[in-house]
Order: C-alpha cells, then sequence, then structure tokens
C-alpha cells in the first residue's frame, strides 16, 4: 500500500540532507575556520580550514575537551582554565565578541596567533550554542613586526641626524672659542661664561637622551591620582609664582585610583606644566582638570598662552623640534614615551592662536602593561 507520509517525511529527510551538504561545502569552501559548539561545548560543526588550521578532526573531541586541545595555555606560557576563556563566558552568556589577540594550539604542539569572533547560535529565537570563526595572523604578525622595526630604524636615524647637528652646534662654538684663546694668549671671562653655556647645553641634551633610553622599572603600583597631581602643583608653584602664573586644580572627586609607574607619571605632568608656565611670557592661569569615565582618566592641562598653529601641533615630539629658545623638544618625546608606551594611554593637543593650548591626557584606569 502506498505511504503517502512515508514519501513526504523521505523528501524532507532527503531536503534537510542536501541543505546541510550545501551548508558544509560552503563552510569548506573558506578560508577561516568556522566551528560550533552546543551548550553543553560538545563541537557539532568543524569545517576544513579548522581541521587544516589546528591539525584535529571533528572526531578528536568525542572523547577530549575542545578548549583542552586547542585553547589550553595563553601566549604569555599560562594555562587558561575553560572558566577564565571567552569562548566559555560568550556560550554562557549567549554574547557576541571580537578578540583580537591570542593563540591556538595544533596537534603538533604548537601554537599559532589568531584572531577570532564569537556569535551565539540561536534556533527559533533560542541560543542553542556558539559559532566561533578563527584565522591565522602569522603573516600579519610578521608585517607588522617589520614596519615596527623599519620605523624604529628611520626613528633611529632621525634621531641620529638631531644629535649630530644639536651637539654639534655648540662644540663648534666651543672649538672657536679654544682657538681664540690660544691665538690671543688672552683671559676673557665673557669668554668662559660662554663656553660654560655650551657645555650646559650639550649635558642638558645628554641628560634628556639617558632619561629616554634607559629602561624602564615596571614598579606599577596603585596610586591617587588627585594626590600625584597636587605634589606637582606644589613642587612646579615657585616656578609659577616667578612668572605671575597661577595653578588651580578641579577635581569631580577626592578618589582617582589608577595603577601605574608613580614617578614615570608624576614626571609626564610635570613636563606639561612646565611647558605651560614657560608658555605664558607675562602671566595667567593654569587649570589642571581630573574625570573619570568608566574605565578611563581624562586629565587635561590648560594655559592662557599664545597658542599653536596646527603646523606646530603636528611636529611636536619629533626629537629637536622645539617652540622654546633653550628647549631641545626631548621633554615631549619622553612625556609620549610614557603615555603611550609605559601606560597604554593618550595624548591629545588643542591650541588656538592667542587664547592659549590644552593638553589632554587619557590613562586606563589599570595602566599596567604586565
Amino acid at each position: 500500500m502506498y505511504d503517502k507520509n512515508l514519501e513526504i517525511q523521505n523528501d524532507i529527510q532527503s531536503e534537510l540532507e542536501k541543505a546541510n551538504h550545501i551548508n558544509q561545502l560552503i563552510l569548506d569552501s573558506v578560508a577561516e575556520g568556522i566551528y560550533g559548539i552546543d551548550l553543553q561545548a560538545n563541537v557539532v560543526f568543524w569545517n576544513k580550514a579548522a581541521e587544516k588550521l589546528t591539525g584535529y578532526m571533528i572526531t578528536d573531541f568525542a572523547y577530549n575537551n575542545l578548549h583542552d586541545l586547542i585553547h589550553h595555555t595563553d601566549k604569555d606560557g599560562k594555562h587558561v582554565p575553560l572558566i577564565d576563556c571567552p569562548v566559555y563566558h560568550a556560550l554562557t552568556n549567549g554574547e557576541s565578541m571580537f578578540i583580537e589577540d591570542d593563540i591556538f594550539w595544533h596537534k603538533n604542539g604548537t601554537s599559532f596567533p589568531v584572531e577570532y569572533t564569537v556569535k551565539p547560535m540561536l534556533e527559533k529565537g533560542k541560543h542553542v550554542g556558539t559559532v566561533i570563526t578563527f584565522r591565522d595572523v602569522t603573516e600579519r604578525k610578521k608585517t607588522e613586526q617589520l614596519l615596527q622595526e623599519w620605523e624604529q630604524l628611520s626613528f633611529l636615524a632621525q634621531m641620529s641626524a638631531g644629535i649630530a647637528h644639536e651637539i654639534r652646534n655648540p662644540l663648534t662654538s666651543l672649538k672657536g672659542f679654544m682657538q681664540l684663546i690660544k691665538a690671543n694668549r688672552q683671559w676673557n671671562e665673557h669668554y668662559f661664561d660662554i663656553m660654560d653655556m655650551e657645555f650646559n647645553r650639550i649635558e642638558t641634551i645628554i641628560k634628556e637622551l639617558l632619561t629616554f633610553s634607559k629602561p624602564q622599572l615596571s614598579d606599577y603600583k596603585e596610586v591617587n591620582i588627585k594626590e600625584l597631581l597636587e605634589q606637582v602643583v606644589v613642587l612646579m608653584q615657585p616656578q609659577a609664582i616667578m612668572k605671575n602664573v597661577t595653578i588651580e586644580a578641579l577635581y569631580e572627586s577626592p578618589f582617582y585610583r589608577m595603577e601605574c609607574i608613580e614617578h614615570q607619571v608624576k614626571q609626564v605632568f610635570i613636563n606639561i606644566v612646565k611647558n605651560a608656565i614657560e608658555a605664558m611670557d607675562k602671566s595667567g592661569k593654569i587649570t589642571i582638570g581630573v574625570r573619570q569615565e568608566q574605565e578611563e582618566f581624562e586629565i587635561t592641562v590648560t594655559d592662557e598662552g599664545p597658542g599653536m598653529t596646527q603646523e606646530t601641533i603636528d611636529r611636536l615630539g619629533e626629537p629637536f623640534f622645539t617652540t622654546k629658545k633653550e628647549g631641545t623638544g626631548l621633554g615631549l618625546m619622553v612625556t609620549n614615551n610614557i603615555i603611550k608606551n609605559q601606560h597604554n594611554g593618550s595624548l591629545q593637543i588643542k591650541s588656538v592662536i592667542n587664547k592659549g593650548t590644552q593638553f589632554i591626557i587619557r590613562f586606563p584606569k589599570n595602566a599596567c602593561l604586565r
């Protein structure tokens, strides 16, 4: 007897198999590794790229947890417990996320850098698992490293040229005066004053270069930024009074806790406040503001100096470029290094001619780079 229901079931089964086959073909045709896990962390699909990148086949996960095979250790060599795994958190909470810098492990025991996206897998609006798309970023990392090395070489060449120029000038003056004294056999106090100034110039350049180049101690600790800024104001007050400049600090809260290298961050604010004082020829006011935005601190230092053009702002931080008569341009370079490289922060400068300049420093609440 003809069973129509059976025929319908066979047709549905055939269509499902066809759809699954097409889906698998699509998954296997892409270069990125793609896999899905259900709410019990079982691998439900695993494409050819994932197999090629990791060396594992989907059957390898029948008796072994996927996390324990490909994501057991981080790039620093520390074990990653399942509860600390981003994929586990996304699976538990149904969240989407993008992880830019991580590693997965190959079946042969080697690791490779990856970036991956995690998306919830939905079925009739219900969260039933997670889909992970990952790619090997080894080549991109190599390219970034090469670019960084080229930038460093370019910077070193620029620094070397600047150092040669800056030190050659006072050395030329010193050589000239030495020849003059030798030729005339006369001792002129004025000559010695000028020579002393040139020696001081060379000493200043060397000292600032050493400050920039010496290895930094990673003694990160929790610091109250308000208290640190108050110390800076006390230190800079005598210089401000001599130029008839007032310093006012505005705080939204008495507590701003940040993990940082205290003496480095203090040096940042000393440099910036010192620049602000020196920028005002006659008198004026410096305003320091602090506020917290979620996990970030924003500290502003605003002066009432002559201001700068955008062209000048763009050049600030270049070695030996300075707007001050006796400056070296290294102070802001040191400041930039501390903010960006030592504390993962940012520095922005806004200025209006004849109105003043504002330095905007942003630090993450936990600026520790360990």
